[in-house]
Parts: C-alpha cells; sequence; structure tokens
C-alpha cells in the first residue's frame, strides 16, 4: 500500500493556515494564536484594523491585538486603552502600529505612528518603558502625557504632562516643562519651546469624543490657553480622575517627577 507521508506532509500545512485564518477572523477567538492587548473604548466613523493580512472595521468595544495595525479614514477618531491602562488618542488620517508589548511593561514597549496624530497617556509600566516611534523622530516617555503631530516630513511633540525626549539621527532633546514643545525632523531637533499658535497640535487635529480634552493650546496672541490636566477625564494610575480633565498629577501616575 502506498505510503500516506507525502501526502499528509501536503495537507497539515493548509489545515493549519485554514486554522489560524479562522481564529483571526472569528472575533473572541483571537485570543489564540492574536494576543489580546486592550480595547477600542471609542471609534468615531471609520476606524480599521489590520492584523497578518486580514483587515477589519472597528467598534466600539472591539478588541485590539499585539502588532495590529490601525487606520482612521479622514473625519475619523478612536481612543484605545491597553491592558497595562495606557491610554491612546488617534486622530483623523492617522494610522498607527502596536509593535510592542504596551500591555506588559516590557522594555522597548511601543508604537509606531507612520502618518496623522496621537495623544498618549502611558500606564502602569516601569519609568522609562514607553517609547513611541516616527519615520523622522523617536519619542522616549516618563511618566507622560504627550501629544504628536507629523506633518511634512517633521515631528511635532508637545508636553502634556511628565517628562519626555525627542531624538532624531543622533541629536536629542528633553521635554520637562508643560506645553513645550520640539520639532524633530532630517536628522535634527530643536530645544524646548513653549507652544505657539503656528504649532500644529493634537487638539487642532482632532476633535471630537474620542480626542479627549484640548490639552495645551496657544490663541493668537502666543499666550497659553487653558493647559489642560490630563485630557479627557482618565488617570492611568487608577481609572477616571475628578472633573472633565482630572488633576495635574493624574497623568502617567505622577512618575518621572
Amino acid at each position: 500500500m502506498p505510503s500516506l507521508k507525502p501526502l499528509l506532509e501536503c495537507i497539515l500545512p493548509v489545515q493549519a493556515a485554514f486554522g489560524l485564518m479562522v481564529m483571526l477572523v472569528s472575533g473572541p477567538l483571537v485570543a489564540q494564536p492574536a494576543q489580546i492587548i486592550g480595547s477600542a473604548e471609542i471609534v468615531e466613523n471609520r476606524v480599521s484594523g489590520e492584523i497578518s493580512g486580514i483587515r477589519r472595521q472597528l467598534a466600539p468595544e472591539a478588541e485590539i491585538y499585539r502588532s495590529e495595525l490601525i487606520r482612521t479614514e479622514a473625519a475619523s477618531s478612536t481612543r484605545l486603552r491597553f491592558s497595562d491602562r495606557s491610554d491612546l488618542r488617534l486622530g483623523p488620517s492617522a494610522q498607527i502600529r502596536l509593535d510592542s508589548a504596551i500591555y506588559t511593561g516590557q522594555a522597548g514597549t511601543a508604537v509606531t505612528l507612520t502618518r496623522g496624530a496621537l495623544r498618549f497617556v502611558s500606564g502602569n509600566g516601569p519609568v522609562g518603558t514607553y517609547q513611541i516611534r516616527t519615520p523622522v523622530a523617536t519619542i522616549g516617555l516618563r511618566g507622560t502625557t504627550v501629544d504628536i503631530v507629523l506633518r511634512q516630513g517633521r515631528a511635532f511633540v508637545t508636553l502634556v504632562d511628565g517628562a519626555a525626549q525627542v531624538c532624531s539621527g543622533n541629536r536629542c532633546a528633553s521635554l520637562t516643562n508643560r506645553c513645550d514643545y520640539i520639532e524633530a525632523g532630517g536628522g535634527q531637533v530643536s530645544p524646548a519651546r513653549r507652544l505657539s499658535p503656528s504649532i500644529p497640535t493634537f487638539s487642532t487635529a482632532c476633535r471630537g469624543a474620542a480626542c479627549g480634552g484640548a490639552g495645551c493650546t496657544a490663541s493668537a496672541t502666543g499666550t497659553l490657553g487653558p493647559a489642560a490636566a490630563p485630557p479627557g477625564g482618565y488617570d492611568p494610575a487608577g481609572g477616571a480622575s475628578s472633573g472633565a480633565g482630572g488633576s495635574g498629577a493624574s497623568a502617567g501616575g505622577g512618575k518621572g517627577r
């Protein structure tokens, strides 16, 4: 009788691939092999996720997964909350990849923003754990709420709370004062400066329930507007904070001070 081994060697890989696809598209079963890392708390208009080549439209409370690519369309936005209590708001026409374990607090934890604008509130991972990468700069966070806008090959990073370091190439600069910003790109990094009306901010790029509070804004006269306490009423150290925007000590759990 002919051996079945060659036939099985052909069939089994096909079965395994089909089983993986079923698990990816069947909602709750994605926990294996894809790792659930949080959920899309708010979804406005059209927001999609893509993992292993399979794309889906996100709905409120949809689970999100490690290594997933999240995209927002024009006039769309989303708020993602992760297992480690990190909070990420994504503005219109933006794209991020959830590269690493922002849900485990491991060193090198990161997301990669490739276009658009985001606001990130770090969670309860160790101080210095969090990192946001862009095509032109890398931002290291220390107990931080930070806004990042990509525009014409430049990254504009505004500090809302905590402290951050912005690097492009081998040049770096630090943000330690609330509502200061750094412009980075092309291997160059500006010194930290006070926010001015000409600088693109997350608050001007993103409006709506998913975007949260005003953050730091500058008026036409060049004076700072209500420089938000950590926006959106979310305290990563312990859930909802008081009032519409929380207290200044709440974002990042007061770490990095």
